[in-house]
């Protein structure tokens, strides 16, 4: 990895994936929510989507992509999974998963490749936003090419 390189950054590069990263004037001592990062950065919070860890009843963990602007419908990725139940992880099980701190969790580069579900909202954009992998870096990427590089599927999940 490059110094300073985070692993999406790093994944992005590697794979050559088309996306632009940007930096968005956050505090970096602090967690900041999804809606925090849209409105300093002037990005649609339906535009800018947050990833969220969950656990199945059965243990097993997955990834969920869900716009700001609302909350995840647990239900509709429990069944979308083929299981009773989700809720999001444990932090320690998410960081370990993922590689990544809480709210700085980027859907690509991690270090675990997880079941990733993407919220159907996103393909109306041309573009939408992701962690880059650091608090206060954003990827923007096409939904379809976030799908692709991540193995991730299109659901109703917000």
């Amino acid at each position: 990895m490059a110094k300073g390189e985070t692993a999406a950054e790093r994944y992005v590069r590697l794979n050559r994936i088309a996306g632009t990263f940007r930096e968005i004037d956050v505090p970096k001592d602090r967690k900041t929510s999804a809606l925090d990062m849209a409105a300093a950065s002037g990005i649609d919070p339906a535009q800018l989507f947050k990833t969220l860890i969950v656990e199945t009843e059965e243990k097993k963990l997955a990834v969920a992509v869900v716009p700001a602007s609302c909350d995840l419908d647990r239900k509709a990725l429990a069944r979308v999974i083929g299981t009773k139940r989700v809720d999001l992880a444990a932090m320690d099980k998410a960081v370990k998963a993922t590689g990544y701190q809480m709210g700085a969790c980027s859907p690509l580069g991690q270090a675990k490749r997880l079941p990733m579900f993407i919220d159907e909202s996103a393909k109306g954009f041309a573009k939408i936003f992701v962690s880059g992998g650091a608090y206060g870096l954003e990827l923007e990427i096409a939904a379809e090419e976030l799908a692709r590089a991540a193995g991730a599927e299109f659901a109703a999940i917000c």
